[in-house]
């Protein structure tokens, strides 16, 4: 095989690769967008890393971003690339259940702390509806 054909041949499997990856990662931010408000995140210890999930907001979209302790910028996931955050990638891909049941827990504390405030204020008697 010559180097061109060689080449050629990289190319396209890194296309493939990449867009198989573009919906790996579309599939998981669809699976939890419903359950995340704007704002919501977790984190994660992962070896020494902090590694922290959020639900942010892009130009009127809601998505699903993601941020390390070694790097404060919230990257979306449709904006990770694999030249730049193989590791990041590969973490949420592998990490999809657990990305899944992290945003689950922040909106049963959001419902237990949304009931504990209206509890609080009918005992307060304020009008809370």
């Amino acid at each position: 095989m010559q180097q061109d054909e060689m080449l050629k041949l990289y190319v396209e499997k890194r296309i493939e690769y990449e867009t198989k990856i573009k919906e790996n990662l579309e599939k998981i931010e669809d699976s939890v967008k419903d359950l995340a408000q704007v704002g919501d995140y977790f984190s994660v210890k992962n070896d020494d890393l902090l590694i922290t999930i959020k639900a942010i907001e892009v130009d009127g979209d809601k998505h699903i971003a993601i941020f390390t302790d070694k790097n404060s910028r919230e990257i979306p996931f449709g904006s990770l690339t694999l030249t730049e955050h193989p590791d990041l990638i590969l973490w949420i891909i592998q990490n999809d259940l657990l990305i899944r049941e992290g945003f689950k827990e922040v909106l049963i504390n959001a419902v237990r702390n949304g009931e504990n405030i209206i509890n609080t204020l009918k005992a307060l008697k304020v009008n809370y509806e």
